[in-house]
Order: C-alpha cells, then sequence, then structure tokens
C-alpha cells in the first residue's frame, strides 16, 4: 500500500503540470490578441509567449480554433469573477450603489479583456467555422452577468424585469465601448468621455426609477 503513494503523487503532479501549461497557453493567447490582434494570433506566437512547445500546445488544443474558443471562454469567466469581486461590497442602497456595479462592469468595457473579445468577434464576421464556436459564448456571459448581479435588483423587482433592465444596461455599454475602440481621434487630443453620463442614465435605470418601454 505504500508503494502505490509515490505513483499517486507522481499523477497529480503531472495532472497539476498539465492543468498549468493549459492556463499558460490560454493566458498567453489572450495576451497576444490583445496586444497583436486575431491574426498575429498564431499557435507558434502563443507557444513562444507560454514558453511552450508545439507539440504541448496541439496536445492541449488539437486546433487553432480549439484555442481561440478556450481562450474567449476564459474571458468569459475572467469578468464574471471579477465582477463578482468587484460588487461583493457595495453601498447597502441609493444611486450610489447601481453606480458602483455599472463602474465595475465598465471595467470589463474598456479593459484587455473587451479588446480580445472584440477582435474575436470582428474576426468570426468574416469566418463562418469561427462564427458557430463563438455563438454560444455571448448568451453565456450574458446568463452568466446576470446571475452575478442578481443579488443587485431592488426589492420588488421581478427576476425578468431585472433582466431585461440589464441586458438594456449591458448592450449601452457594449455600444459605448465599440465607439470608443473604433471611432476614428487625434491621438494627442484628449477626448470627452461619455461614461459618468452614461452610468447616472444606467443606475436610474437598474435602480428602477426609469421604466424600460
Amino acid at each position: 500500500m505504500t508503494g502505490q503513494a509515490p505513483a499517486a503523487a507522481t499523477r497529480r503532479t503531472q495532472a497539476e503540470r498539465r492543468a498549468q501549461t493549459r492556463a499558460l497557453l490560454i493566458t498567453a493567447t489572450i495576451r497576444a490578441i490583445a496586444q497583436e490582434g486575431y491574426h498575429a494570433t498564431t499557435t507558434r506566437r502563443v507557444a513562444e509567449l507560454a514558453g511552450s512547445s508545439l507539440g504541448a500546445l496541439a496536445h492541449h488544443f488539437p486546433s487553432r480554433l480549439d484555442l481561440i474558443t478556450a481562450a474567449l471562454d476564459e474571458v468569459g469567466r475572467r469578468t464574471v469573477e471579477d465582477l463578482r469581486v468587484q460588487t461583493a461590497d457595495l453601498p447597502a442602497d441609493g444611486p450610489a450603489r447601481y453606480r458602483t456595479a455599472l463602474d465595475a462592469i465598465w471595467a470589463y468595457f474598456s479593459g484587455e479583456l473587451f479588446v480580445v473579445w472584440l477582435h474575436v468577434w470582428i474576426a468570426a464576421a468574416e469566418d463562418p467555422v469561427l462564427y458557430q464556436r463563438l455563438v454560444p459564448l455571448q448568451p453565456q456571459l450574458s446568463r452568466a452577468i446576470s446571475t452575478a448581479t442578481a443579488d443587485l435588483a431592488p426589492a420588488g423587482m421581478s427576476r425578468r424585469e431585472w433582466n431585461s433592465r440589464l441586458t438594456v444596461a449591458l448592450d449601452a455599454m457594449r455600444g459605448l465601448a465599440l465607439r470608443r475602440a473604433v471611432e476614428p481621434h487625434e491621438p494627442a487630443e484628449p477626448r470627452d468621455d461619455p461614461w459618468p453620463g452614461t452610468r447616472d442614465h444606467l443606475a436610474q435605470l437598474l435602480s428602477g426609477r426609469s421604466r424600460t418601454r
């Protein structure tokens, strides 16, 4: 019986190494897409950034499409986890509660993870195979955000009404983030920040002080 313990420990160590390699490859993919773009994110480039071999990458992800899909899935997981952490200690009530929650969500839309999502979705518009792989991911992310923020719903507001209002807020934030990402502007000139005003309107929506039509 004692002779079996080292083998079990070795198996656990190998499993941990495999999990670590997989995580490094996914993180390298996210980094490459954010910094270099979708098309420049080749399997060779990802292996280089991860300090791994192409053989190890192929073991975990038989195709580039598998790698990209896993990276997008991880983007969603990180987004929801960050949101849970940032909304764990919100003001008890009042406008500040919803403004703070919206700032937490906006951190995603104005950060690297949204840039990754944007690069891949733009590429998917011209790649039907990639598009089909991504179709389930956006609804999954929206549902996960809805679940993570369910406790923020005002007292007396139904889950259906809350989800409807949250969807409107997410669509508005996604559109604003997209505009900021692609709208031409002079890099040397300061840009007006539309987020504070947008946030105030959305805070009214989520708090129940305005009605969706």
